[in-house]
């Protein structure tokens, strides 16, 4: 595994090199993101390892542009100033993972071996309840994160097939993390157009001159469009394209072919579209922020995938598929009760927000099984529930207490856990905050 260490912390940088090295990874190590842009440029690297702070150029945005120009690459984040909103950010724009400095090289190293091992499988065991023979194959293996017994994955696993021989334009409605990029991905393996380009595309946070650069290119470099043609052009929150552009869209769609400056005649594309949209698009078509005859080409197959907390079903079997995953050196179990703490948690990140935390619990986990005390606390604390409009049986003592409770297990979900941090957020004395996070947990245990 080829792996670019990219820090301004030149001790750092330099004992990160020579550990790595000792592991058995090639590793080349440089001090600034403008020269890691050019190697790049030059080289193959497997993982790029870089400081998120330093002073020619942030790291989110070195991210951004690593990823813009090899989204293979494995980014792994490092920093002295990691918040849940920077580490958020960072993984929202492609990295793979995040590690807080200061930390060990034996931290990374074993970050990466997992790595390895991951990219090491060439195929996943699934449940034989979770994937349907029909679309059983090598390349089949990207199901699994949308492995499931649930009514509403098996209906899913049912209807790729057909969809995938179509050849139609497919939408992708759901809440990120929930796997709408894999199953774009499975569509398109499972089509004729498997052996052409697969390329895509993430609208979101790009503004119109980036979307236009992406889609169509310029001087430089060919579009995604152009890229495309015979095969898939995937366009992860398509509903986040300027309206400026989207008549530009459809105009290349409907006709089939696009303008290149360098050739005299348009040329002519032949491209499968699948798009991703957490918002309503008819609703926005309505509102005049999405034009409706874009909707139509765009919508012809609909899908919806549903959020992880309305198929709790398919909690369990994902624990133990990701346990497997990350767990390949030596073999780690979960106590039940840990699965019914996790299997009741509303999982707002979805999938992916189960698959992280996993990660997280295998990689501290000393080789015994995985106990509730090891949960991080704000899995373990109530959701939020909302009253009807007459809440006329409950006690007003009781929806204090709720709301309580709510407020509580809201703070400690924004910080992660951080008791000081929490008590700030909500204006309170740190020993109060204390003694009711005490109460609130000690009430749950009871009800529970």
């Amino acid at each position: 595994m080829k792996v670019l260490v990219v820090d301004d912390e030149k001790l750092k940088r330099m004992t990160l090199r020579d550990d790595l090295r000792e592991s058995g990874y090639d590793v080349i190590a440089v001090e600034s993101p403008l020269i890691g842009l050019q190697l790049l440029q030059q080289e193959a690297f497997d993982v790029l390892v870089t400081d998120l702070r330093m002073p020619q150029m942030h790291g989110i945005d070195f991210l951004k542009n690593v990823k813009k120009e090899h989204p293979h690459i494995t980014v792994i984040v490092m920093t002295a100033y990691a918040s849940v909103e920077t580490a958020v950010e960072a993984l929202r724009f492609g990295a793979y993972n995040y590690i807080r400095k200061p930390f060990s090289s034996d931290a990374l190293i074993s970050m990466l071996e997992k790595l390895k091992a991951l990219k090491g499988k060439t195929s996943l065991e699934m449940s034989k309840s979770s994937v349907k023979a029909s679309v059983r194959n090598p390349e089949s293996s990207l199901y699994h994160t949308l492995i499931g017994k649930s009514q509403q994955i098996q209906e899913i696993f049912d209807q790729v097939p057909k969809i995938a021989a179509a050849d139609s334009n497919v939408m992708i409605y759901g809440e990120e993390g929930t796997g709408k990029s894999l199953l774009a991905k499975t569509i398109h393996l499972q089509s004729s157009r498997k052996h052409a380009p697969y390329v895509s595309l993430n609208c979101y946070g790009l503004n119109a001159d980036a979307v236009e650069s992406e889609l169509f290119g310029d001087d430089s470099r060919q579009g995604k469009l152009q890229l495309s043609t015979d095969g898939t052009l995937f366009i992860a929150n398509v509903d986040t394209i300027p309206i400026s552009l989207q008549a530009k869209l459809l105009a290349a769609l409907e006709d089939k072919s696009l303008a290149v400056q360098s050739e005299e005649e348009p040329l002519a594309i032949d491209v499968r579209m699948i798009s991703t949209s957490r918002e309503n698009l008819k609703d926005r078509t309505r509102s005049g922020e999405f034009l409706e005859d874009l909707y139509y080409q765009l919508n012809v197959i609909p899908l919806y995938l549903p959020p992880l907390r309305e198929r709790k079903g398919d909690i369990p079997m994902l624990i133990n598929h990701f346990i497997d995953i990350f767990s390949s050196n030596q073999p780690v179990r979960i106590q039940p009760e840990a699965v019914r703490v996790l299997t009741e948690y509303s999982w707002p990140g979805n999938v992916s927000e189960l698959e992280n935390i996993i990660e997280r619990l295998v990689a501290v986990n000393s080789g015994t099984d995985i106990t509730v005390e090891e949960i991080p606390i704000e899995y373990k604390l109530p959701t939020s529930q909302k009253f009807d409009d007459t809440p006329s049986l409950t006690s007003f003592h009781e929806i204090i207490k709720t709301t309580e409770r709510e407020l509580i297990a809201w703070a400690m979900r924004k910080t992660k856990g951080n008791k000081t941090q929490a008590a700030r957020l909500l204006s309170m004395k740190p020993s109060t905050f204390r003694d009711t996070l005490a109460k609130h947990i000690q009430h749950i245990t009871l009800e529970d």
